[in-house]
């Protein structure tokens, strides 16, 4: 059962306009790109996004990628370092709203899932928030990396999967944390464009739960399925950099997605029992526009079941993993959730693979 979402977001704020401002600036102000930046910018339904990078406001002196008049490409360990520190505040943050929240016992979270594909420390994020948080020494633990925008919802899995397995479960603390803003890259490519104008940071944890004597459970998690597509890693690729990661975005994605991962997500409901038509809800990661609107085309799906995706898209931009909790908690708070209702959350990931996970409102 999953119990509860609780979120955190770093404090600088970017509006797309600001930010396709700044980036044709770093990218010394090349024609084909900053058309190519702006197209982005007014067809990429976001607002604004959040980061951890002080280069998104002007008031601060902080920079992160200048100082003063003279541009600063850090390495790949100098971003690591910030990865650390925000990772750590950012989760810290949101597990301590996640338990204020739900007022339950420390020493019951039987097991923590930690979630990223944008840094990497050791001891790492979940040995921080054992120690933090005062947890069980003997906590089971179970780190997902480097699994891309999908990531979370293979944590949903390995939730359900533990839960499953062993009767000794109790309460499972899961945290995605994403800091996308430590990555970006000024070569005036396409790839590099499409994701400085795409991705942003965020934090979630979610808490599940066996017992429900004094937790009041929102959704039930029933199943989940994954599927790896054939010859599909020129779609989207994730790599490790001397100068922060490097990524490979086809703008055949959302093509893709209409035509061979839709159908394939109307067979895995078909094989679960289901219908399209008996998903409720819908949370649907936001990876961009042009991919939600893909899905809404392919799925038939209204506005109203569109809308939970593209509020996050807009407010958020795309937090890779973090994303989907982020959806999963704005249906949560907005929609009007009836008993046995069914909700389905899909995102994909570098392969390209998508990953399946079905709720009933509890």
């Amino acid at each position: 059962m999953l119990i509860d979402i609780a979120t955190a977001s770093p404090p600088f704020k970017i509006t797309q306009q600001r930010a396709a401002d700044e980036l044709k600036k770093r990218m010394k102000e090349s024609v084909t790109a900053g058309r190519l930046i702006d197209a982005i910018a007014l067809h990429s339904g976001i607002k604004q996004r959040q980061v951890v990078i002080p280069d998104a406001e002007d008031s601060s002196e902080e920079k992160f990628y200048s100082a003063g008049l003279i541009e600063l490409i850090p390495d790949t360990k100098t971003r690591m370092v910030e990865y650390e520190k925000w990772a750590k505040r950012l989760g810290k943050e949101a597990v301590t709203n996640l338990f204020a929240n739900n007022k339950i016992s420390q020493d019951s979270i039987s097991r923590i899932i930690t979630i990223s594909c944008t840094g990497f420390f050791a001891p790492g994020l979940d040995y921080y928030l054992i120690e933090e948080f005062e947890l069980s020494r003997d906590i089971k633990r179970t780190n997902i990396g480097f699994m891309g925008c999908a990531a979370s919802v293979i944590g949903f899995d390995s939730a359900f999967e533990s839960f499953k397995s062993s009767s000794d479960e109790q309460n499972i603390l899961l945290v995605s944390v994403e800091i996308c803003s430590l990555h970006v890259q000024f070569a005036p490519t396409k790839d590099n464009i499409l994701a400085n104008m795409l991705f942003a940071d965020g934090c979630a944890a979610a808490l599940f739960s066996a017992s429900f004597s004094t937790l009041k459970p929102k959704l039930a998690l029933f199943n989940t399925a994954s599927f790896l597509f054939d010859n599909s890693d020129k779609y989207m690729d994730w790599k490790i950099g001397n100068v922060g990661f490097e990524m490979i975005l086809s703008h055949e994605l959302p093509k893709i997605i209409l035509e061979e991962a839709v159908p394939r997500l109307n067979k895995i409901l078909s094989d679960f029992g289901f219908k399209k038509q008996d998903i409720t809800h819908w949370a649907l990661h936001p990876g961009g526009r042009a991919i939600l609107d893909s899905l809404q085309k392919g799925l038939n799906l209204t506005d109203e079941q569109m809308n939970p995706s593209r509020t996050v898209l807009e407010n958020f931009g795309n937090m890779s993993s973090a994303s989907i909790l982020f959806v999963i908690k704005e249906i949560l708070n907005s929609a009007e959730l009836k008993r046995d209702e069914l909700l389905c959350a899909t995102a994909f990931g570098p392969g390209l693979t998508m990953e399946v996970a079905l709720f009933k409102v509890a």
